[in-house]
């Protein structure tokens, strides 16, 4: 008999939530029933199961609704993106959860679940079905009280508290509080899915999962039949690019966003040598100081992202903090190198002469010496290690199928 598959997310767009859908058709490949039920929709993917809205536990939501009038987002440090400030009032019911499917689920899948399901909500749901349950890990919320991004603060590894993220004396201990939620709810048999050794050197010294099973997948997943190599001089002439430039490829989504680090790519740019460069530029981030090279190309769409590195000589991600970011894979996976620091998925993907440069964390000089290093290769240099990067990673970890075998065994054990 097929197991049954419960995936849980609060979105089906943005990053995580495209990770999520092409996480379930990944699994509808696999000897198995796959549900995916999602809180907050707005694509028109067909496998999904939207959580109904109107069914709210009333005392949670009378909870959330007075914690609401005492504190909000704004009381919180940007740079550590806590959303889970109400996370212990949750409104969603594990019993609902389980109707909306036509039978009990053998495992559970969570994905980014922030203010929608939480420990309390996911132990019901496992003590109602008896599911494996396995949460992976997209960012840093499973394994803290609520920031999603710690930076270089080791609260996780204790109990939370003296949250650098809280801003006002009032809520200091909601971040404990939330992180003693998940230690009394998080079922013990759960197993945390990682995708990088950074987050994995994490969650093993974290309170919640250092006594936990944790499994690290190989690599970030991205759809490698559509990220893969193209025509450089049609991809090119798409945006309409002389064939002769060399061309450095970045995405600047925000200029004040400390974790994404453009500052530092700013900072970088002034110490390029190479002067035949065309830098496009995709996002709607107002860059300060525009320049004659720069072609700013907007928010793209799948297929002109994919035409974006397939013209890019190397793609640039001056990211400080995340656990992706998933353009590196994409990047990767279209034989693009990559010049990244050492982020997540960038200690595992990028490694200097093979797909790209890894820059010394937050080094800004360092960054423009991997981009000089990739700009004054010569053509048959460069052009070898396009052919290269692409290989090197399938070969290293596998590729889909990998991701296909190591997710029919979870699901089979």
């Amino acid at each position: 008999m097929k197991k049954v598959v419960l995936n849980l997310s609060a979105f089906d767009y943005g990053g995580a939530g495209k990770f999520t859908l092409h996480f379930n058709d990944l699994l509808r490949k696999t000897d198995c029933n796959t549900y995916l039920v999602v809180m907050d929709v707005k694509t028109s993917y067909p496998h999904l199961i939207p959580y109904p809205k109107g069914l709210e536990k009333p005392i949670a939501k009378l909870q959330r609704k007075l914690a609401k009038q005492q504190y909000t987002e704004s009381d919180t440090a940007n740079d550590y993106y806590f959303y889970t400030l109400y996370d212990r009032f949750s409104t969603i019911t594990a019993g609902k959860i389980l109707a909306l499917l036509p039978v009990k689920p053998d495992v559970i899948i969570v994905h980014w679940v922030s203010d929608f399901i939480n420990a309390e909500t996911l132990h019901e749901l496992q003590k109602r079905s008896g599911a494996k349950v396995y949460i992976l890990m997209l960012d840093n919320a499973p394994i803290t009280g609520g920031c999603h991004y710690p930076w270089d603060c080791a609260g996780f590894e204790t109990d939370c508290s003296g949250c650098p993220a809280m801003l006002k004396a009032s809520i200091k201990a909601i971040p404990k509080k939330n992180l003693a939620l998940k230690k009394q709810y998080l079922p013990d048999d759960v197993t945390l899915l990682v995708f990088s050794d950074n987050d994995l050197k994490r969650a093993r010294n974290s309170a919640l999962f250092k006594h936990k099973s944790i499994i690290k997948l190989p690599g970030y997943l991205v759809d490698e039949t559509k990220y893969r190599p193209g025509n450089q001089s049609d991809a090119k002439a798409f945006f309409n690019i002389d064939e002769k430039q060399r061309v450095v490829f970045f995405g600047a989504t925000s200029l004040v966003e400390k974790r994404k680090g453009m500052h530092l790519l700013i900072n970088a740019l002034e110490h390029i040598e190479a002067k035949n460069v065309t830098y496009l530029v995709a996002g709607s981030a107002p860059l300060s100081e525009e320049r004659p090279q720069f072609k700013l190309v907007g928010n793209l769409t799948e297929e002109q992202l994919i035409k974006a590195y397939q013209a890019a000589d190397l793609f640039v991600c001056p990211t400080l903090e995340d656990s992706g970011p998933t353009m590196i894979n994409q990047a990767v996976m279209c034989g693009t190198p990559v010049v990244s620091f050492e982020t997540g998925i960038g200690g595992d993907l990028v490694y200097t002469g093979k797909t790209g440069y890894r820059a010394k964390h937050n080094d800004s000089q360092d960054l423009a010496a991997g981009i000089n290093y990739l700009l004054n290769l010569s053509e048959c240099e460069l052009q070898q290690l396009r052919q290269d990067s692409r290989n090197f990673v399938i070969n290293m970890y596998g590729g889909n199928e990998s991701y296909l075998e190591r997710m029919s065994q979870l699901i089979q054990t």
